[in-house]
């Protein structure tokens, strides 16, 4: 998994990276602030909070709950720029892998959607845990981490493999790639870096998918 990851940052000078990371910076700043302010209007609205002591608590409910949902937001913006990332790093590492399966503008724009609004309906759960931040903390990584998983895992394999093939190696070997989430969920709360995490995520989790593929018996 180390090796896998360092593979995904030593790539991050390839130009066609480079052009995908610029657009994404845009995209996540712009995510990350109108998330921000969406938030903080909700626990105005809902908790009804007076005075200085209201605003510090529901200031630092804004923060927390914008950070931690911030990583499913990017993964879902992330899948639009999934063709170039998986193309760049397969060209490089892979080129003797074929990709036979294209995945639709329609089919990328439902499956961001699908995953967004469960993403969104499982924080809004969490979202009294905040009283108690170790403990969100802990939920908020694990559950963004298999949410996480499972969406970058699907970009390459859906290319490599037929949707049935892909979601029943996804079960086979879900611990690596829900641990592979998690990592890829603390990279997206980390200052400036969670600017380029998306983009690292994918291609971390081609590697991911490719090791994985190579420990499958018919598939060696």
């Amino acid at each position: 998994m180390l090796h896998a990851l360092s593979l995904a940052f030593g790539q991050l000078s390839d130009p066609r990276i480079k052009k995908v990371i610029g657009i994404s910076i845009v995209i996540a700043a712009a995510v990350f602030v109108g998330l921000y302010f969406a938030t903080d209007y909700a626990f105005s609205i809902f908790l009804n909070l007076d005075g200085w002591l209201g605003a510090l608590l529901s200031g630092a409910g804004t923060f927390f709950f914008a950070w931690f949902t911030f990583p499913i937001v990017t993964a879902t913006t992330a899948a639009f720029f999934a063709d170039e990332v998986v193309d760049a790093v397969m060209a490089r590492h892979y080129p003797e892998r074929s990709q036979p399966f294209k995945v639709s503008i329609a089919e990328t724009v439902i499956d961001g959607v699908k995953l967004a609004s469960i993403a969104i309906l499982a924080n809004i759960v969490t979202l009294p845990l905040l009283f108690f931040p170790p403990i969100y903390a802990v939920v908020a990584y694990g559950l963004n981490g298999y949410l996480l998983g499972r969406e970058y895992y699907e970009m390459p394999a859906f290319r490599r493999l037929a949707r049935p093939e892909a979601k029943a190696l996804f079960q086979r070997h879900r611990g690596r790639f829900v641990f592979a989430g998690i990592v890829i969920a603390f990279l997206s709360t980390i200052p400036i870096l969670n600017l380029i995490a998306p983009i690292v995520g994918i291609a971390f989790m081609v590697h991911m998918f490719e090791s994985v593929v190579n420990l499958e018996p018919r598939r060696g």
